[in-house]
């Protein structure tokens, strides 16, 4: 009996425009974790592949906060990858690898700026929930 096979799931391709409080923007998004692919998981984890032909900043998020926190990882092999974070009212230039974590309740956005890479994005302890 192979009991635990229904926690292990393949990745699924999503369009960004899909998730609340997002816009279009040339990413590939893998959703790997959610409530959808494994019931009573209390954990949303997507990876976004980042485009390095797209040569304008990107505004692909809009300011908007979550009922529970939030980490989001910038990673890439060179450093290269470059992104514009909002906290609140505060505004960080942040490049790979960094992590940012954000408190639930805190209002945030993430712009493209540049390079390539991958930006992870976990949302701890509960469904993926947003609020305005």
């Amino acid at each position: 009996m192979k009991r635990y096979r229904k926690l292990i799931k393949k990745g699924v391709m999503e369009s960004i425009t899909k998730i609340p409080f997002h816009n279009y923007a040339p990413i590939k998004r893998l959703s790997m974790l959610n409530e959808k692919l494994v019931p009573n998981s209390n954990t949303h984890i997507a990876i976004h592949f980042v485009n390095p032909r797209c040569k304008k900043k990107s505004d692909y998020s809009f300011l908007h906060k979550h009922n529970a926190d939030e980490i989001n990882l910038i990673i890439s092999e060179n450093g290269n990858l470059k992104y514009e974070i909002q906290l609140d009212d505060e505004i960080y230039k942040v490049s790979s690898s960094s992590t940012v974590f954000i408190p639930k309740g805190v209002k945030h956005r993430a712009k493209f700026i540049s390079g390539k890479g991958i930006f992870v994005c976990i949302i701890l302890s509960g469904k993926y929930s947003t609020a305005k």
